[in-house]
């Protein structure tokens, strides 16, 4: 009996946390830049924006750069930028994002 309770406290209590942690997940998007206004929405009158996310880093701009270039030749949509910062091995380094 004493088992079975234990096995339904962890249960429950499972649910309850994967429950809160849903409701974080949808939280409010992040602001970002909408697309240009030429871009086309397969959705129609909607307005499509696009979210940044991390592609990788580069130990030089031009690398980042020409890299930026290289996915927004095969993506016509995307949009590139190189930030600089530190990567997580401590070293200086430019971070590029993908806006798409």
């Amino acid at each position: 009996m004493r088992t079975r309770k234990i096995i339904v406290g962890l249960a429950l209590g499972a649910t309850a946390g994967l429950g809160l942690m849903t409701a974080s997940a949808q939280a409010a998007p992040m602001a970002s830049p909408v697309a240009s206004a030429g871009a086309g929405s397969a959705v129609g009158a909607q307005s499509t924006q696009a979210v940044k996310h991390f592609f990788s880093s580069h130990w030089t701009l031009a690398e980042c750069q020409a890299q930026g270039n290289y996915w927004m030749s095969k993506n016509p949509s995307w949009t590139a930028t190189c930030e600089p910062g530190l990567g997580t091995d401590g070293k200086f380094k430019y971070h590029l994002y993908m806006w798409y």
